[in-house]
């Protein structure tokens, strides 16, 4: 099979003060504060002026739900000073902010169910022209552009955040969009977002973080939007650099894009292309050198050759469709990576509901040989987004909270073990029916605060470019838009470990994580069907160091009679205080029940503290401690010597073994 695929990119001219420029062309224009500037910008750029300030008015009648049909007097005239007759109270327009690009709840606006509500935004434009936006909602929703029908939605329509979009025909000046939101009972969200030339804004969110840094993890760690292809939805599902510095980028629709340049600073220079089609939500990418790679989709583990150079797919080939898929939903497949040998690993998901392993392997982690033989390697995983190596070749997986797996983990993969999800026990060799094997513990539990979907697992390798934690782990996290950090050790031949947040503030879930040939780390990001913090269905943006070292603790290592607490700069005298520190510990539920909550809760008492005479590092003395447990470090108003504030107070330990 061989796709012949042209790539077409339209651009906007727009005449601005008797010149043309290119929708995406940026006029900066500094100002004394971000917002100024971004303002002033948009202005000397022509670009729409989209007020955070909506007018709203309501509530009207619902009852009979037929509030979407009632012409209420919003319709008839926009009079911002008038008072009408509403449902229970008198109906007057004021102002909200409502973010673009966020599901924002309209229930703040409505006593009782059976409700009608208008939105109103006022929108600036510096000449006649379109604009694409998104509008969703789960209730019915019809809009008008100064008093012309735009759009509408009817009955049992679901929030579709940008998956339905409609162009605006905007005129020179202001223009008034209407928007009616009928309620009937139950959620009553709604979400907006103007669909903007994206690398004008990527272009103008960076320029105003160099000039605006913001405090806290930003200071040390900025994020940069990379500008996406238009009319595509990236939600990515695999990312991996090829050794020429170009990027694969999978998206969950089944496509895989090749981006040039992509830690490029001049946004113009990041160039994609459209390298593989038709696939079946490609989870995981691996490049074969410049012109091949694998993929792992649903059905099967596929290698995708180039084979005339032209950075376009030309042949498709099965490696290995051993594993089963019954159709079931949740039936996702992950990876591949390989090892030293050259052999592969995925890691496959179970089914949703049971049963959940009604085929092949489902719920295992499996070995794919070069030839395309199979082999059931490990047992008990349940939803496993993530898989790699370490540095030193051992191979670890992410899993997600469920029925016996109470938490989101790290767990280290060795042959034959069972990891404690009972459906994929049909294939595990010399188990009778009814038998449990031993469960295997995770190297690192994560707390549900800090992960509730943890995805790909990556190791820093860049030698101190990425900051101060060369050889540690980041872990993506979806649900809370976040990245984790975890440091393992060794301890009687088994590996854990702490974990500690990281970077928060991405614009949809982390799922994919890749560092750059740079040092910088790329995150690919989806939020279809798991849901995630930020505003966003996807993107893919990039981590990069400032320099800066921030305040954190760097490492929780266990000792014969403790901790040693490592710090990446040094810790202030107020460091000795014992009533700064705080330890306790808790377990989980075993169980079949859906995720556990934390049990058996204690103080763990510090008998003493002693700081290194360096300030980079405190020994703690803990005489009681147990395994199986999960000990829960909390530092309270700790300082640098420097007077910098600790930027993440709170270490999670995993104690399996005690040294």
């Amino acid at each position: 099979m061989k796709p012949v695929m042209t790539m077409c990119t339209t651009i906007l001219t727009l005449m601005v003060a008797g010149r043309a420029i290119a929708e995406d062309d940026l006029v900066y224009v500094k100002k004394e504060t971000r917002e100024a500037t971004r303002q002033a910008s948009l202005a000397a750029s022509g670009a729409i002026r989209w007020p955070v300030t909506w007018q709203i008015i309501g509530p009207f009648d619902n009852t009979d739900g037929a509030g979407l049909d009632t012409v209420y007097p919003p319709e008839r005239e926009i009079n911002l000073d008038a008072t009408y007759e509403g449902k229970e109270e008198t109906a007057r327009w004021r102002g909200v902010n409502l973010r673009d690009g966020l599901r924002v709840s309209l229930a703040r606006f409505k006593k009782s169910d059976d409700r009608v509500c208008y939105l109103l935004r006022r929108i600036e434009c510096p000449r006649a022209m379109q604009a694409r936006v998104s509008i969703g909602s789960e209730n019915q929703v019809v809009a008008w552009l100064n008093g012309k029908p735009l759009v509408f939605t009817g009955a049992g329509t679901r929030l579709a955040l940008e998956q339905d979009t409609a162009t605006l025909d905007l005129r020179e000046g202001t223009n008034d969009l209407l928007i009616k939101v009928a309620h009937r009972k139950d959620k009553w969200n709604f979400y907006f977002n103007p669909l903007v030339a994206d690398a004008f804004q990527v272009k103008l969110d960076r320029q105003l973080d160099r000039d605006f840094p913001a405090a806290g993890e930003a200071e040390h760690y900025r994020i940069e939007s990379l500008p996406l292809p238009p009319d595509t939805l990236v939600e990515v599902g695999g990312l991996a650099f090829r050794p020429d510095g170009k990027l694969y980028v999978a998206t969950r629709r089944g496509d895989v894009w090749l981006v040039t340049n992509p830690t490029a600073e001049d946004v113009d220079q990041i160039h994609w292309q459209r390298f593989a089609v038709g696939l079946h939500e490609p989870l995981g990418l691996l490049a074969e050198g410049n012109h091949a790679l694998y993929v792992v989709q649903r059905p099967e583990m596929s290698l995708v050759r180039d084979i005339n150079g032209d950075d376009v797919a030309d042949e498709y080939e099965t490696v290995c469709d051993r594993y089963g898929i019954s159709g079931n939903y949740h039936e996702f497949a992950y990876g591949p990576v390989r090892d030293a040998g050259g052999d592969f690993f995925l890691t496959l998901n179970l089914g949703f509901s049971p049963p959940m392993s009604e085929v092949a392997y489902r719920g295992c982690c499996v070995k794919v040989g070069r030839d395309g033989s199979l082999v059931p390697w490990a047992f008990g995983l349940r939803s496993p987004n993530g898989i790699n190596f370490d540095p030193a070749g051992r191979l670890f997986f992410t899993d997600n909270q469920g029925e016996y797996i109470p938490v989101c983990k790290l767990q280290e993969v060795r042959r034959g073990e069972f990891y404690g999800h009972k459906a994929s026990l049909p294939w595990m060799p010399e188990v009778r029916e009814g038998e449990t094997p031993e469960v295997v513990q995770p190297a690192i539990w994560f707390p549900f605060s800090l992960a509730r979907s943890a995805a790909e697992p990556v190791w820093d390798t860049t030698a101190g470019r990425f900051g101060p934690f060369a050889g540690q782990c980041f872990v993506a996290e979806v649900t809370n838009s976040l990245i984790v950090r975890c440091d393992l050790e060794e301890v009687k031949g088994r590996m854990q470990g702490a974990c500690f947040n990281f970077r928060t503030g991405f614009q949809s879930g982390a799922n994919r994580l890749a560092f750059a040939p740079d040092g910088s780390l790329l995150v690919g990001q989806t939020n279809r069907g798991w849901g995630s913090l930020g505003g966003q269905t996807h993107g893919l943006q990039r981590v990069v160091y400032t320099g800066r070292v921030p305040f954190e603790i760097l490492s929780m290592n266990i000792t014969p009679d403790g901790w040693l607490v490592k710090f990446t700069r040094p810790i202030g005298a107020q460091g000795a205080s014992p009533e700064r520190w705080f330890l306790e510990s808790y377990t989980y539920h075993y169980w079949d029940t859906y995720g556990s909550p934390e049990i058996e809760r204690r103080e763990n008492k510090i008998e003493s503290i002693s700081l290194a005479d360096d300030g980079l590092s405190a020994r703690l003395v803990v005489p009681a401690r147990d395994t199986r447990r999960v000990y829960h470090l909390q530092l309270k108003d700790i300082s640098a010597a420097d007077g910098a504030k600790l930027l993440h107070p709170d270490a999670y330990y995993t104690l399996n073994e005690l040294p």
